[in-house]
């Protein structure tokens, strides 16, 4: 019975806060990586850690 009364004082109406939070996601991509499997998002992962790599180590290669 106490779960229920937990539950019940619990809102999920959305925030100021939140709704001012969701005015800056761009919810098309966040869709188009949930349609991928979880190896995909990881493969996607990857490619953009190493291009971050490869920029970082480009830029120290021009410094010296």
């Amino acid at each position: 019975m106490k779960e229920q009364t937990l539950l019940d004082s619990i809102s999920l109406e959305p925030t100021p806060a939140v709704e001012a939070y969701k005015a800056g996601i761009d919810r098309t991509l966040l869709r188009e990586n949930l349609k991928l499997t979880a190896a995909e998002r990881v493969d996607k992962m990857i490619a953009a850690l190493r291009f971050a790599e490869a920029v970082r180590n480009s830029r120290g290669a021009g410094s010296k």
